[in-house]
């Protein structure tokens, strides 16, 4: 729970508050972007107002849930039911509970008929293994990235679930039993289509739904100021060129919505809308890199 004595000082003043353990991973602006903005050291996240109407209290409480170093609470001590594990689409929910050990990155749930699948990990909870126990298990669990393995190793063997990764990434996640080789395509559970996007990483891999939900890790996102899908070189830790050339190619795939581990999710939209926006994208991207 959030830390009273720990308030940060440029947290807005009043009831709500983000205390000095943040560690910046951006959960709590991905969900609330009008109510959180980084602190003026950029490490940081603090509250830049309180919130003025319901709708923004349950925002800020969903930011309170996902918070990985539980920095974010009221003054007050407020309860309330939880949100999370939270349905953002039908049979996809964000479970809540993010992980330090994933920089705070998000985790889904993904129902299908031939099994349940999570997608990268939260943090490793006995109401979350219940809960997932609910739906009838694990059959698989998919890394994007090594940035974001989390508690996958506790959820698949509690599950018995296999665990994918890239082979490019595979060492941070030596109980992997899937590995993703090469840079071609392929499904990797029923109705799931992995496609390696090395950049981020060099083992990077998005998901693809049969109903056009993209599961783009770290390496796409949508912006919540700009309302339109977003990459950016600061976020790149192996290779920016190649990561544009991995977006280049994503262009080959009809997609929906993004969801990334870090960041906004997007609004559903039609695949060409999508498209175009992806093109327009990576023209500015190159145009950047061409330094014109």
């Amino acid at each position: 729970m959030a830390r009273g004595d720990r308030r940060h000082p440029e947290s807005a003043a009043g009831d709500w508050y983000v205390d000095d353990r943040c560690i910046g991973c951006g959960g709590a602006v991905s969900i609330a972007p009008a109510l959180f903005a980084l602190a003026s050291d950029g490490r940081r996240f603090v509250m830049t107002r309180q919130p003025a109407t319901e709708d923004e209290v349950r925002l800020a409480q969903l930011a309170a849930e996902v918070c990985p170093s539980r920095s974010i609470g009221t003054a007050s001590g407020a309860r309330w039911p939880r949100h999370h594990p939270l349905e953002i689409a039908p049979g996809v929910w964000r479970t809540g509970s993010n992980s330090p050990k994933a920089a705070g990155g998000n985790a889904f749930v993904v129902q299908g008929a031939a099994g349940n699948v999570l997608i990268d990990s939260p943090r490793f909870t006995s109401a979350l293994e219940a809960w997932i126990g609910s739906l009838g298990g694990l059959t698989a669990i998919l890394l994007t990235h090594r940035d974001d393995v989390g508690d996958a190793d506790r959820y698949a063997e509690a599950f018995g679930a296999q665990v994918a990764v890239h082979a490019a990434d595979a060492d941070a996640a030596p109980f992997a039993d899937r590995i993703l080789t090469g840079a071609d395509p392929r499904e990797v559970v029923p109705g799931m289509l992995a496609i390696p996007t090395p950049g981020h990483t060099e083992g990077h891999v998005m998901y693809l739904t049969q109903d056009g939900t993209l599961f783009t890790g770290d390496s796409l996102g949508w912006d919540a100021y700009r309302h339109d899908l977003s990459a950016e070189p600061y976020m790149c830790w192996y290779s920016w060129p190649v990561q544009v050339d991995s977006l280049e190619r994503l262009g080959r795939h009809a997609f929906t919505r993004v969801v990334p581990t870090h960041g906004t999710i997007s609004p559903a939209l039609e695949p060409d809308d999508m498209r175009r926006r992806l093109q327009a994208l990576v023209a500015r991207l190159r145009r950047d890199l061409a330094g014109t």
